[in-house]
């Protein structure tokens, strides 16, 4: 009896310690840090993906609205293009900066770089949301601008735009 005792106080003992990890604490592994160049490749990806959906966004709502869309997207009035951006395409950049900052973790070098780009983006969405007249192409310099100087910079031309 005293032998089942003993051993099952080992067991509990073992189970207790291996619960408890080093000082009681449990320590979160960290995804490694990516290169510049995977990063530029991570990045592309997955605005790719965005830069997709937001496609295939815009045909089916043009098409539940009535809307010109496909080959004769160019007829569309100056109203349904800012409205196509403000409805469609904006939320879906939302979605891309949220995305990127949750499966990105860039080299140390690369962090001012990739928040500045962020920043970039945001800033093309307040700006379209005041006025989003600029897809019309009559402004001078459209909101992105500068988010697609940083997406080249940062590796892939297939960023910084709505």
């Amino acid at each position: 009896m005293r032998a089942r005792l003993s051993l099952a106080l080992i067991l509990l003992a073992a189970l207790s310690l291996s619960a408890c990890g080093s000082g009681g604490e449990t320590t979160v592994e960290e995804e490694p840090r990516l290169t510049k160049h995977a990063l530029g490749v991570k990045l592309g990806d997955i605005c790719q993906e965005h830069t997709d959906r937001q496609a295939i966004a815009v045909e089916e709502f043009d098409r539940k609205h009535g809307w010109p869309y496909g080959s004769g997207h160019e007829k569309a009035s100056d109203a349904e293009l800012e409205r196509e951006l403000t409805v469609v395409i904006l939320p879906i950049v939302r979605d891309n900066i949220h995305d990127l900052k949750v499966e990105l973790r860039p080299p140390r070098s690369q962090e001012a770089k990739l928040e500045a780009f962020y920043k970039a983006l945001e800033h093309g969405i307040e700006v379209s949301e005041e006025d989003p007249s600029w897809v019309l192409g009559k402004t001078a310099k459209e909101p992105f601008s500068r988010a697609r100087e940083l997406s080249l910079d940062l590796g892939t031309a297939f960023c910084g735009q709505a």
